[in-house]
């Protein structure tokens, strides 16, 4: 059994910034500031630590608590409009690869996102994939991103399947994503198709580095030869 947790954008989709210009309508809707995020790198980060930037940037007076619960409330009514609105692409590869994995009774396909949950939803729904994915860890469960594949496999096991970390691979397109499978002895796979290029990636140690996953099978033929180690262990 294999676990494959996905993170959404760059690796899954992309929306044209929508995520980012719902939060910028957020911030000013909350705290009349506008653009408030123009200068904050986003790419692989949780969408609390993303606000907890623009509150300190900014000097936000409110408890933090407090002034991200309201941003959070502003954020979700301003997302599906700023989709509405946008070109959602799914990335080369998709969603065939995930129709494909879809099938087998041996992976499950979860998510490790960044995103509010909320926000992670309404993402997928708008790009028509939502549906392949059994459950996941979000945002919301830590600002650190290191600390949210134990969240995604507590809530498979919910769900009566148990995965281990040593047979979870973390698919996404940061140098962060990598990190985040490395802190708990996953497997990490990284796609040139998001924020940062292939040498930066590959810099990092990925177990598989992709330029895309237009081609299925480098990605299915890692997945098999893992499969293999297991019958053999």
């Amino acid at each position: 059994m294999l676990c494959i947790l996905w993170d959404i954008d760059g690796t899954l989709m992309s929306s044209q910034g929508a995520g980012t210009k719902a939060m910028n309508d957020a911030f000013q809707a909350c705290f009349g500031i506008p653009d408030a995020f123009e200068d904050v790198a986003m790419s692989g980060c949780t969408d609390p630590w993303i606000f907890r930037q623009g509150y300190e940037r900014h000097r936000i007076s409110e408890a933090f608590p407090t002034a991200m619960e309201k941003f959070d409330r502003e954020y979700r009514k301003a997302l599906p409009g700023r989709l509405a609105t946008s070109k959602i692409t799914l990335k080369p590869g998709l969603p065939a690869l995930l129709d494909v994995l879809s099938k087998r009774d041996d992976i499950g396909s979860g998510l490790l996102t960044g995103n509010f949950d909320h926000g992670a939803e309404t993402k997928l729904r708008a790009a028509g994939i939502w549906h392949y994915f059994a459950t996941g860890a979000y945002g919301s469960d830590d600002e650190d991103r290191n600390k949210l594949l134990p969240h995604a496999l507590r809530r498979f096991r919910e769900r009566g399947r148990e995965f281990h970390p040593h047979r979870t691979i973390v698919i996404g397109d940061t140098t962060r994503d990598v990190a985040c499978a490395r802190a708990h002895g996953a497997k990490a796979v990284a796609v040139a198709t998001g924020g940062h290029r292939m040498e930066e990636l590959r810099a990092c140690g990925p177990d598989l580095a992709l330029q895309s996953l237009a081609d299925p099978a480098p990605l299915m033929g890692f997945l098999e030869r893992m499969m293999a180690e297991a019958v053999r262990v």
